[in-house]
């Protein structure tokens, strides 16, 4: 395995998601992943995503959306997560978040946590939806479990 840090661009100040993915096309590059992708997703329930099959790494845009006027620290965080999947991949055939995962996290300057912080909600209000179901005890009406 490669023990020599990775120089990634410096990161500047955001202005739009646009200037994200330019951000994450040049990572991908300073990296060697020249073959790789950077899209956009719809996800609401995780931040990002690395698919080897497609060779592509995906953020979501809600997330970019809701955290880039709050905090962009959290976005780099997660692209340099899926970055470092992707790398564990090309060079090990590795998956998941395992020793060969740590690694690369720490070639890129990232700490090896499987997550940058607790996951907000950052559903859309217009992809929210109430639920329509509840499980509840039939005596105490405690309620178990939103469906």
């Amino acid at each position: 395995m490669s023990h020599t840090p990775y120089t990634l661009p410096p990161v500047t100040s955001w202005a739009d998601a646009e200037a994200v993915a330019a951000y994450a096309r040049a990572c991908l590059d300073a990296v060697g992943l020249h073959d790789w992708h950077f899209v956009w997703d719809r996800a609401v329930k995780r931040m990002g995503c690395c698919r080897p099959a497609r060779r592509s790494i995906s953020l979501s845009r809600y997330f970019v959306q809701m955290y880039l006027p709050l905090e962009p620290q959290e976005i780099h965080a997660t692209l340099l997560h899926e970055i470092a999947h992707a790398l564990a991949w090309v060079h090990r055939r590795a998956r998941a978040h395992g020793a060969v995962w740590r690694h690369y996290c720490a070639l890129l300057g990232l700490a090896d946590t499987r997550a940058t912080k607790p996951l907000q909600d950052f559903t859309p209000a217009h992809l929210q939806r109430q639920p329509r179901y509840a499980l509840c005890h039939a005596l105490t009406g405690e309620i178990f479990h939103y469906y």
